[in-house]
């Protein structure tokens, strides 16, 4: 009698201690690695899967690379080729279907978008090489032809770190 209840006491912590860790939140890595120019659609889902993650309560980092570091470079009128580029009307719809929100709630410009994922808690690192090396800065850590103020440029080593820390990698 005494092992049948030490063996259930046993089960039940077991239990108890999977179904904590399956409520923790996980870390998301969402690799953005496409320009704009190249192939619109990928942006445009990582964003969306990047919304959804912080509403099931996860930690989202973002990581700008590659040929998409020039999505986010200044235009001769300071503003990125995504700042003002709208998100079709369907898209709205849906989105606000699925997150169970007021159409009025969801953004019209992927401008909008950017900034509404970095107030949700999403965190944006961009590739400071990348930008050297497609002359969007003269150095590391210039992020003057940057559009978006929030984004925090990372090294290689530490590129490294946010695949390695993330629970779930997503490459766009």
């Amino acid at each position: 009698m005494k092992r049948t209840v030490l063996w259930l006491a046993a089960v039940f912590i077991l239990l108890s201690i999977s179904q904590l860790t399956w409520a923790e939140e996980s870390t998301f890595l969402i690799h953005l690695k496409t320009d704009l120019a190249k192939d619109d659609a990928q942006i445009c889902v990582a964003y969306n899967i990047i919304w959804g993650a912080l509403k099931e309560g996860n930690k989202v980092n973002v990581l700008i690379d590659a040929s998409a570091v020039n999505t986010y470079k200044k235009g001769w009128r300071g503003k990125d080729q995504l700042e003002d580029y709208k998100i079709p009307q369907r898209l709205r719809k849906e989105v606000a279907r699925q997150f169970k929100i007021s159409l009025n709630d969801t953004p019209t410009t992927y401008g909008e978008y950017l900034r509404l994922l970095h107030k949700e808690g999403a965190k944006f690192y961009i590739n400071g090489a990348m930008l050297v090396l497609n002359k969007i800065s003269e150095k590391y850590g210039d992020m003057t032809n940057i559009s978006a103020g929030f984004f925090q440029p990372v090294t290689l080593s530490e590129i490294a770190k946010l695949i390695k820390q993330a629970d779930s990698y997503i490459a766009y």
